[in-house]
């Protein structure tokens, strides 16, 4: 059983939540057991731009994605590499760095899929990985323009990250992880 967490349920899990769901529900990720963990709310602004429907505002990220697609979850935040023992895989989609800086400094391999507006990336350690070439200080912020969002306008970034992490994903249970260690463009 290979255990994986995806840290943060926003605009980039929450498509990418769905999309593992819909590959393991084609044994396309034998053997997988999923934990979410976000310890943030369904905001109204999230609907926008993130799988969450009306009915789920006011409710944990973490648990309307678990319910929902039948994955465990934990309304917990990551503050220790602790937290990160018991799993063979993380998968970042966060917006603040210092989970970012406590999972890259393990010894666990880590997908990090990122998004702003149209731009996406998609990073995952390798033997060669340098954490110095990632931005890890990057400021908190959403995966889309504040004020393109303002004028009506959502831009898809983020789906194409999380559709992207999950092909490294299936990659990662096929036995087939890329040469390189970006994808995409940020």
């Amino acid at each position: 059983m290979r255990k994986i967490i995806v840290i943060g349920a926003g605009g980039i899990s929450s498509w990418l939540i769905m999309f593992l769901r819909y590959y393991a529900d084609r044994d396309q990720l034998n053997d997988m057991d999923l934990t979410i963990l976000d310890p943030d709310k369904v905001e109204s602004k999230n609907l926008k731009y993130s799988n969450f429907l009306q009915e789920d505002i006011g409710k944990h990220k973490a648990e309307v994605l678990g319910n929902r697609y039948g994955f465990e979850y934990t309304k917990a935040k990551l503050i220790s590499p602790a937290q990160l023992k018991d799993y063979d895989l993380v998968i970042l989609a966060v917006d603040n760095s210092e989970a970012r800086n406590i999972v890259y400094k393990s010894d666990i391999f880590w997908i990090d899929c990122r998004s702003k507006g149209m731009e996406y990336s998609v990073f995952f350690k390798s033997k060669d990985t340098k954490n110095n070439t990632l931005n890890l200080k990057r400021a908190p912020e959403s995966c889309q323009y504040d004020q393109r969002l303002k004028d009506g306008i959502i831009d898809c970034g983020n789906v194409i990250s999380a559709a992207i992490g999950v092909a490294q994903i299936l990659n990662y249970f096929r036995g087939n992880m890329s040469v390189s260690e970006i994808v995409g463009i940020i």
